[in-house]
């Protein structure tokens, strides 16, 4: 097992539509779950250490709805929150900057135009981005997904990587869309594409559904974050149970 020095983050990911909290399976199937303001609420009190925001239609429609929605969450919660979602511009940032959001999240548009990642990196620093990856295997290998999952880049993961290493980006998440919503753990075979490949801290998301999922991604790879929605929205498990558990197999987490 590695020796894990830093702490490991557990983050809420709050999935937009429009107005509201939804989920779905392999990125399809959506459906309403809820207020994501209440939500994000309730996991910032059960201990969240950040929680990702991602407008799932806005790369699509356009939408501006999701401002809104983060200016009242950031209200009453403390901790980074980090917004994605149809970013395709400075002024976006901006806004989203002005209504709370700590570090913004980007994917389709990173894969369309990669110079919009050093354009980002020359305004506002490394450690304010976070690239986003959905990845799905197709015949063997891993490509990279955009506009939530509906449209192939046709850039292999390992090639995108490569890449996203020469530009130093603060952080990479890592979405499973072949186990999203599935709750059988986390995708072990993408965690192993990935973990020793990335120089920079990387979040893994897609699947968790119980304690023993986070433990076994976590106890024999490099990672910074785990990320999880179903599970928890469900009610299926809780952040602090899952900090708890990791505490008992002694990994460093923040504990309230």
């Amino acid at each position: 097992m590695n020796k894990i020095i830093q702490k490991i983050r557990i983050i809420p990911k709050l999935e937009i539509k429009n107005n509201h909290l939804i989920k779905g399976v392999k990125f399809e199937g959506l459906r309403k779950i809820g207020d994501p303001v209440l939500f994000a609420k309730k996991y910032y009190d059960e201990g969240a250490d950040q929680i990702n925001i991602i407008d799932i239609v806005a790369s699509l429609y356009d939408r501006d709805n999701l401002f809104e929605i983060v200016d009242k969450i950031t209200n009453n919660i403390f901790i980074p929150i980090n917004v994605g979602g149809g970013i395709k511009n400075i002024e976006d940032i901006k806004k989203l900057l002005n209504v709370g959001a700590d570090r913004i999240i980007i994917n389709s548009e990173a894969l369309r135009n990669i110079n919009f990642i050093k354009e980002l990196k020359n305004i506002f620093g490394d450690q304010f981005i976070s690239i986003s990856i959905e990845a799905k295997k197709i015949n063997n290998n891993y490509y990279c997904m955009m506009d939530h999952g509906r449209e192939n880049s046709n850039i292999k993961l390992k090639d995108w990587i490569i890449e996203l290493n020469k530009l130093n980006v603060g952080e990479v998440i890592v979405n499973s869309i072949d186990n999203d919503g599935m709750e059988n753990g986390f995708e072990d075979d993408l965690i192993s594409e990935v973990h020793d490949k990335i120089n920079c801290p990387i979040v893994i998301s897609g699947g968790a559904s119980k304690v023993e999922d986070f433990y076994e991604a976590i106890k024999n790879y490099k990672i910074d974050g785990l990320c999880l929605s179903s599970a928890l929205h469900f009610g299926k498990i809780k952040i602090n149970e899952i900090k708890k558990y990791l505490l008992e197999k002694e990994i460093t987490v923040n504990f309230k």
